[in-house]
């Protein structure tokens, strides 16, 4: 038999497109796939027919839906009893990597079953030759949106046609249909749904596929019939979230999948997907809806997640096995025609690209996928978890439960513009906006000079526009009335211009507390990155800008006022009885000093990093009390003016250098020659958020003069972060003395199950 696989000319258009085209690449996640991915993919997919269908020959297999093994099973709605139960479709063609690894499989599996059967090579190429002619036009299926990529798939299909003694020309009995997976028109001339569905999913979070079919279809409607299954739905409640991450293509594609099997009732899925959705909280839906349908899932997580950096700390590195910072994995899910026992079992790999690659030639599936979950409620993850402190954990009450009233941060979407460390400045910038003398082309040209998407002019977006803008700006008689204060970083105050006609979203009445006399909030964020300390919670008396935490695009903190117009934001119902008379400020001190306590923070880091931080209140009054006073001192260090100090350097100090702040003996350097402060490494290495912050406070103000003012305020920030550091220690010495964590907050311990 013919060695196959695939020559780097399979992957010009993928070349070619990131050459060329780099937007249009990314915009429709257009990334090869390894070959060595497609074959493990295809392989185990054909095990699981052979072994969990019993179909001897696996994706070649030439059983019909009439055939006796499907005796009490309903045949699908337009399948004929003489169709093929293997179809096999491909919604992502690409540069036809798993099509000819499909193909590959299906010559291997016939070959030797010819062969052992008393053929020879002569006679099994005939064979093979009527196989392609007649068989395959009604089994192999697959999509390509791009009609540029179909020709090379072709070419790769024919060279592998070639290879195995049939003509190039033998490509034409695979079907690849030019559209978009995601348009239900395409799969209308498909015929029956898919038994089998292979491929790799495009990569494209902020995708373009926003038709009123898929987006009905995540929610399980069709036709305006609900009758699959809601991506949307745990048990047939709604998740009741603020946002939801269901938009990405890779989602869409495996619903399109899986809608196939549910249509057919049986089948195989094999794809090769971001990561994200075996973990994340708000795709919890999606992982119930695939545990409760699929009676064996296999999930092999690659990682590769160039964010990740803390998380492979075993090894110097953890690459992609694609040409993307974004992890992936592997899922193969299997539903079959006879009841058997579900299983879910998952397995990871680690280390450089060809490691990966070698361990997927060379591994058998099963080891590499040997440990077996047992996803449960309430988020069904396809990870292992410790089950033990995420069930101590539950006793808890999650903060959004306690302070019921909350809002995201403000994006502005345009900081540079609408925010400043120096008020006269701002205010001269919108003046700007205001005049009408300035057209709109000279203000586009000097505060828009690169614009974010071909579809609109340079500044505008889909729900901004310049003029409009503008206008809105020039009929507000009062516009100065809104130049405020904000939190824009840890102990970084800086002037926003807070109004929606320059920001995208303000965040409203539950915002405007943060205006009103004698305001406080806590900061926390949901899902902390799994490769940082849990270190994501902060205090504010001012409006606050997304970003304080973590500056990304995985969504964005929350902030809970103490107060809104006056009224306490508490729900006291939850509070336990001999709290219940407590003083709204004693809560929130309480919380500031759980939240900063080191043992909460280690002991359920991997809860903290799933979702919204949860609450544990002593039985002992007294131990509140040491709690909220040691919060209430914590309080006042974060949200204090900072104090006089001398100045540490006589005369002007030089603007901040490139490539500085650095600290070195014990000093903050802010060009080659220029100690700022004598700072110790533990207050230079100091974190909020993702935040080192005398490292961040310094590098934003990289290339300007310091003021007299600012250094003070420098100054000030090292000494709360001294202090900081001396509280912390007290909370953290007042939970041991209380016999800890457990003890002291009353947490009723669960063993791990052995």
């Amino acid at each position: 038999m013919p060695t196959v696989s695939i020559s780097s000319s399979a992957y010009r258009f993928e070349s070619e497109l990131a050459r060329l085209s780099p937007r249009q690449r990314r915009e429709h996640g257009v990334f090869y796939t390894p070959w060595e991915v497609a074959k493990a993919i295809v392989r185990q997919v054909d095990r699981r027919l052979k072994f969990d269908f019993n179909l001897r020959l696996g994706l070649a297999d030439q059983l019909t839906w009439k055939s006796a093994f499907l005796d009490g099973v309903t045949l699908p709605d337009g399948v004929d009893p003489d169709d093929l139960v293997v179809r096999i479709l491909e919604p992502s063609a690409g540069s036809g990597v798993f099509l000819v690894a499909a193909l590959s499989q299906m010559y291997l599996n016939l070959s030797k079953d010819h062969l052992a059967n008393g053929g020879n090579e002569n006679s099994f190429q005939k064979c093979w030759q009527a196989f392609a002619e007649e068989d395959l036009p009604h089994r192999l299926h697959a999509i390509e949106l791009l009609s540029d990529a179909i020709p090379p798939a072709r070419e790769t299909i024919g060279q592998f046609f070639a290879a195995t003694g049939l003509s190039q020309d033998a490509s034409k009995f695979v079907r690849i249909h030019c559209g978009n997976a995601l348009d239900p028109k395409v799969h209308s001339k498909l015929g029956p749904p898919a038994t089998v569905v292979l491929g790799n999913p495009p990569y494209a979070a902020a995708s373009s596929n926003n038709g009123a079919w898929i987006k009905q279809l995540l929610r399980g409607t069709v036709d305006g019939k609900k009758r699959f299954r809601n991506y949307f739905e745990v048990t047939g409640q709604p998740l009741n979230e603020r946002k939801l991450w269901l938009h990405d293509d890779y989602v869409k594609f495996l619903r399109i999948s899986q809608w196939h099997l549910e249509r057919s009732g049986l089948g195989v899925i094999g794809l090769v997907t971001n990561h994200g959705f075996l973990d994340n909280v708000t795709f919890r839906g999606l992982r119930y809806q695939l545990a409760d349908q699929f009676d064996r899932i296999d999930i092999l997580d690659l990682n590769g997640n160039s964010k990740k950096r803390g998380a492979t700390s075993r090894l110097s590195r953890d690459e992609s096995v694609f040409d993307i910072g974004q992890g992936v994995a592997i899922a193969v899910l299997s539903q079959s025609p006879k009841p058997m026992r579900k299983a879910i079992h998952f397995g990871e790999l680690w280390g450089p690209r060809a490691g990966k690659l070698a361990r997927l030639t060379d591994s058998n599936w099963e080891e590499l996928t040997n440990q077996e979950l047992s996803p449960s409620s309430p988020h069904y993850f396809f990870v292992p978890r410790q089950l033990a402190t995420s069930k101590e954990y539950q006793q808890g009450i999650s903060i959004t439960e306690l302070i019921p009233q909350s809002t995201s941060t403000i994006v502005t979407a345009r900081d540079s513009i609408v925010i400043d460390t120096d008020r006269e400045r701002l205010m001269k910038r919108i003046e700007e906006f205001c005049d009408s003398r300035i057209s709109d082309d000279q203000l586009r040209a000097k505060f828009f000079p690169r614009p974010r998407s071909g579809k609109y002019l340079p500044g505008d977006t889909r729900g901004w526009k310049l003029p409009k803008a503008r206008e809105m700006l020039r009929r507000d008689c009062e516009w100065k009335k809104k130049i405020a204060r904000c939190a824009y970083r840890p102990f970084d105050s800086r002037w926003i211009y807070w109004s929606p006609e320059m920001i995208d979203w303000p965040r409203g009445e539950v915002m405007q507390a943060m205006q009103e006399a004698g305001a406080l909030a806590l900061i926390v964020r949901r899902q902390m990155p799994p490769e940082r300390a849990c270190n994501f919670f902060l205090a504010t008396n001012e409006l606050t800008v997304d970003g304080i935490l973590r500056s990304d695009n995985r969504g964005n903190e929350t902030l809970l006022p103490v107060t809104i117009k006056g009224q306490e934001n508490l729900c006291r119902e939850r509070l336990p009885s001999h709290l219940a008379d407590s003083e709204v400020h004693a809560i929130f001190a309480y919380l500031y000093a759980l939240f900063h306590a080191s043992e909460y923070r280690t002991h359920f880091a991997e809860s903290l990093r799933l979702d919204y931080p949860r609450v544990f209140f002593p039985e002992a009054k007294q131990t509140f009390d040491l709690f909220a006073k040691l919060g209430d001192t914590l309080l006042k260090t974060h949200l204090r003016s900072s104090p006089q100090h001398d100045l540490p350097v006589a005369g002007p100090l030089p603007p901040v250098a490139s490539g500085h702040p650095k600290w070195k003996d014990d000093l903050v350097w802010i060009d080659r020659k220029t100690p700022l402060t004598e700072v110790r490494e533990s207050e230079w290495l100091f974190h909020i958020g993702s935040h080192q912050v005398l490292r961040k406070w310094l590098k934003d103000r990289r290339h300007t003069t310091l003021t007299t003012d600012e250094v003070r305020s420098y100054l000030g920030i090292v000494d709360a972060i001294r202090e900081t550091r001396v509280i912390v220690g007290k909370i953290d010495d007042a939970i041991k003395k209380l016999g800890g964590l457990h003890r002291a907050l009353s947490i009723a311990r669960v063993d791990s199950p052995t």
